[in-house]
């Protein structure tokens, strides 16, 4: 065995070793960002002598800075290389979250989190690129899998985390405490990729070799999955006070359970996607999201019990499609991954926000009862387009 192999096998220990602790950290502490500002809103609202309501914009600026941002960084990260969009992304975001901490006025914070937009816009995808790239071909569903679940733990600790600092301190802390932890994650992120990671293969514009309307059509499973599941998520909590009528306690229990599901489901996803192939485990969540739609809506009536239950088999059954799905564009786009995960990142955003205004209008209008009916069309249209149309052989 020659130095050259023995190095490179150690490189490759190395890297496996560091790459997926960093990877989830990382988009731990992106997710963070997104679910901690909600719970702050009143506190920033006195403290600019704003309504809650205009302290919302905070939450929409950022949002519509990722969704226009993510494709534009995507072609960039193709042309350049996602290891330094990943890193130069990192280091916008912890100087907006800085910037939002200090800022002295109303407009100032909405500027920083329309950069902090456009970094996470950089990180999230350009991290997910490169960790489908860097797996091994036999483990790549695993490995994306780690990777989510560092997104999907922040949908229950981002809005505690954010509500305990400011309650210790302010809520200023917060947003320059994950500026400065996002700054350590630039060093970190530098050192733990090989260099190689993330490249540009040098076969000329990637960019536009694929059609964009290509890459639509594939990502599209991933917001009808994000519609299905946050239209009903969304309005979760609301509904099991006042359609079950579970205590404070019990919504709570009900709360973590489905977020233990979500994430134990997108492990145990990226390795079933390993073993029996991405596509069909895409498909295959995609139906049982769409039955256990159905099911929780009949169980509101159930046992308490039986509903907490049957919400957390819902939650399992749910995630392994994001895991196994990202798999499935890594191997169907392997010189655009990151404008491919740009889309995909931005329709993952798009079907959130639409889902959760479905819901919204569904609840004020038919009653909750109507809104796992409509995941449940959602989710087995997303299963058909999966299986079918979303990427062809060809």
């Amino acid at each position: 065995m020659s130095v050259e192999t023995v190095t490179f096998e150690r490189a490759g220990e190395v890297r496996e070793r560091w790459v997926l602790p960093t990877a989830f950290v990382t988009l731990l502490t992106i997710g963070t960002d997104l679910f901690v500002v909600s719970p702050l809103l009143p506190s920033i609202a006195g403290q600019y002598g704003v309504s809650v309501g205009a302290a919302g914009n905070a939450v929409t600026f950022f949002s519509v800075a990722y969704l226009v941002a993510a494709p534009c960084v995507g072609m960039v990260a193709d042309r350049v290389g996602r290891r330094f969009v990943l890193v130069a992304g990192l280091a916008l975001f912890a100087a907006a979250n800085v910037l939002t901490g200090a800022a002295p006025s109303f407009g100032v914070l909405l500027g920083a989190r329309v950069l902090a937009g456009v970094g996470a816009a950089a990180v999230t995808p350009s991290t997910q690129a490169l960790v489908g790239q860097v797996a091994p071909a036999d483990r790549r569903g695993t490995w994306m899998s780690v990777a989510v679940a560092g997104f999907l733990i922040s949908l229950t600790t981002g809005a505690p985390t954010g509500t305990a600092l400011a309650s210790a301190f302010s809520w200023r802390v917060t947003f320059v405490a994950l500026g400065g932890l996002a700054l350590v994650l630039v060093v970190v992120n530098a050192v733990s990729w090989p260099r190689r990671a993330g490249a540009v293969t040098g076969e000329g514009p990637v960019a536009d070799r694929v059609r964009v309307l290509t890459k639509i059509r594939a990502v599209s499973v991933t917001g009808l999955w994000a519609f299905a599941v946050y239209a009903l998520y969304t309005y979760l909590g609301t509904a099991l006070r006042t359609v079950a009528g579970l205590s404070t306690g019990l919504v709570a229990v009900a709360l973590v359970l489905f977020g233990l599901g979500a994430v134990v489901g997108s492990l145990f996803g990226g390795r079933l996607a390993d073993r029996f192939g991405a596509r069909r485990m895409s498909t295959i969540s995609l139906v049982l999201l769409a039955v256990f739609q159905l099911v929780v809506d009949l169980m509101f009536h159930a046992p308490k019990g039986v509903l907490v239950v049957v919400l957390g088999a819902f939650a399992l059954s749910a995630y392994p499609c994001l895991p196994a799905f990202q798999a499935r564009l890594v191997e169907a786009f392997p010189g655009q991954v990151g404008s491919v995960f740009a889309w995909n990142s931005c329709f993952m955003y798009l079907g959130t926000s639409l889902g959760a205004a479905a819901g919204g209008a569904l609840m004020s209008s038919a009653g909750f009862g109507w809104i796992p009916v409509v995941g449940a069309a959602a989710g087995a249209l997303g299963a058909l387009v999966s299986w079918r149309f979303a990427i062809t052989r060809r």
